[in-house]
């Protein structure tokens, strides 16, 4: 598995049923990673953050399109609000 820590700047729905599918971008060292989230919760909790705040730290690895598949995150600066509504895992 890779990790990847980045800034959290764009969130997108591409699909709600029979699966979720969302897409998000972070920028790690001026490079974008496009992330695509298959977890339900997962994608749940990343629609509630705010852009352009939150360092995420993504692990899972590529599929065959180049997206990032994310298994695991974890967010990195912790605040009042990550700590109201709690962290994903």
């Amino acid at each position: 598995m890779e990790t990847h820590t980045g800034l959290l700047t764009h969130i997108k729905v591409f699909k709600e049923k029979p699966y979720a599918i969302t897409g998000m971008l972070i920028w790690e060292n001026d490079v974008c990673i496009n992330c695509v989230i298959k977890n339900r919760p997962f994608a749940r909790y990343v629609l509630s953050l705010p852009m352009h705040q939150y360092e995420i730290e993504v692990k899972g690895n590529y599929n065959s399109r180049g997206q990032f598949d994310v298994k695991h995150m974890r967010i990195v600066n912790i605040d009042s609000y990550i700590a109201l509504i709690g962290t994903p895992e």
